[in-house]
C-alpha cells in the first residue's frame, strides 16, 4: 500500500514512526495507553501528528499515576522527533485530569533547524475521560536541546490528543 503525501507532510514517515513505536511496545498491556494527536507548531503554524505509548503504571499515589512512555512527532515541514521517558497523570476530580511528561529524544531537522540531534520534550496538559477506555486532552509541549548546542531556539507545539486504553 502506498501512502500519498498531503501537502509537504509525508505520511510514509509518520507511518514508519508508528510502526517502530508499535514494535518497541510489544504486546499490548491491559492498562497501557495509546495516544494519537494532531499538533501545530506555534512558531510556524505547521500541522503534524503525534503518537505515544504509555506502559502500565509503575507508580501510583492518590490520584497520581506514573508511566514509562515512548513518543514520536512529525510535521509537514519534515521535522521529526522520537523519544522515551516518563509520563504522569493526576486525576483532579471525577473525569478531569492533568498530564505531563519529560522525554529526551532524537530530532531530525526538516525545514526547522533547532540545533543538534539531542532534544528534550516537556509536556503539560489537561484532559477529560470520555469513558474508561477513551480520553481527550489538550497539551502544550516545549522541545529544546537544553543549551547543549550553540543554536537553541526551542520549539513549542499545541496538540489535541486522543487517548485509548
Amino acid at each position: 500500500m502506498r501512502f500519498v503525501p498531503c501537502h509537504a507532510f509525508s505520511f510514509n514517515r509518520f507511518a514508519t514512526i508508528g510502526v517502530l513505536l508499535g514494535l518497541l511496545c510489544g504486546a499490548p498491556d491491559t492498562r497501557a495507553e495509546w495516544v494519537a494527536g494532531l499538533t501545530t507548531d506555534t512558531d510556524t503554524n505547521g500541522i503534524g501528528g503525534v503518537v505515544e505509548y504509555h506502559w502500565q503504571e509503575f507508580a501510583t499515589a492518590g490520584g497520581f499515576t506514573g508511566n514509562i512512555a515512548v513518543a514520536g512527532r512529525l510535521d509537514e515541514d519534515g521535522d521529526a522527533w522520537a523519544g522515551a521517558g516518563i509520563a504522569g497523570k493526576y486525576q483532579i476530580g471525577g473525569r478531569f485530569f492533568l498530564e505531563g511528561s519529560f522525554m529526551p529524544g532524537f530530532y531530525h531537522a526538516g525545514d526547522t533547524e533547532l540545533g543538534g540531534s539531542l532534544h528534550f520534550r516537556s509536556l503539560i496538559g489537561a484532559g477529560f475521560d470520555i469513558n474508561e477506555n477513551m480520553a481527550i486532552s489538550l497539551t502544550i509541549d516545549h522541545m529544546s536541546n537544553g543549551s547543549t548546542q550553540t543554536l537553541n531556539p526551542g520549539s513549542d507545539a499545541v496538540t489535541l490528543r486522543f487517548i485509548f486504553r
